[in-house]
């Protein structure tokens, strides 16, 4: 399912799955140091592809096409993929840093904009430990690497971006959970400005967007930094 819906699993059995506090977490920049399409984009002869990123931002472009486009540039081979996966760098801490999230009453939720495929191998090691929201994505020898929509009659459907990570914070909240998030792009502005959030974590692009609108948040530098929060904040209360 995961591949085609780009989720761990569907809405309810979701739901049922995360405990009364639930960390949203962006996965790209978030997680990690580098945006993986930023990996291949590292990798391939860009002067010779469209300029799909600026494209995107500059309106022209749905984030889920234009993540698609640079996907689709990628070698269409599993063997230099899996080679280029660890230059995404993804905080080394992270293990230790959902244990100590899970020992004080905090599920993890990875929403992300970017394609479910890249992130489950990124997170195979704690896959059992969390739960993900992303595009779907996959590999296939013939049509190489590519990231589609997410099936519109989802609670969290986005048509910019594929995923509404702001529709997803409120439906949680909906239901009563404790929400925390963090962020660092686009994709995540929304999300931080959401009512009711219990604390927003920024780096980066969110980071400089939020302190212009002089909106409240904890900045962090590495993901495993938030775990330490949080549990910090836990014992003082």
């Amino acid at each position: 399912m995961s591949l085609l819906q780009g989720c761990t699993h569907d809405p309810e059995t979701l739901l049922s799955r995360l405990g009364e506090k639930v960390l949203v977490t962006d996965f790209d920049g978030t997680m990690t140091a580098v945006d993986f399409f930023d990996v291949v984009l590292n990798h391939v002869p860009t002067e010779t592809m469209p300029n799909y990123w600026g494209q995107c931002v500059a309106g022209e472009l749905t984030h889920v096409a234009a993540l698609n486009g640079i996907f689709q540039h990628a070698p269409r081979d599993l063997t230099t993929l899996a080679h280029w996966i660890p230059e995404t760098q993804l905080d080394p801490e992270t293990p230790h840093a959902i244990n100590t999230l899970k020992s004080h009453g905090w599920s993890v939720l990875v929403v992300s904009a970017g394609s479910i495929w890249y992130i489950e191998q990124i997170l195979s090691a704690v896959i059992d430990d969390i739960e993900i929201i992303a595009n779907p994505g996959g590999y296939d020898a013939e049509t190489g690497l590519w990231m589609g929509w997410p099936p519109s009659e989802l609670p969290w459907y986005h048509a910019h971006f594929g995923i509404d990570k702001a529709r997803i914070l409120r439906w949680l909240m909906d239901t009563g959970k404790t929400v925390a998030f963090a962020g660092d792009g686009r994709p995540d502005l929304a999300a931080a400005c959401v009512d009711g959030v219990a604390q927003n974590f920024a780096k980066s692009w969110l980071a400089s967007q939020l302190s212009e609108a002089h909106l409240s948040y904890i900045p962090f530098e590495r993901w495993s930094e938030i775990a330490r929060h949080l549990a910090a904040t836990d014992r003082t209360r």
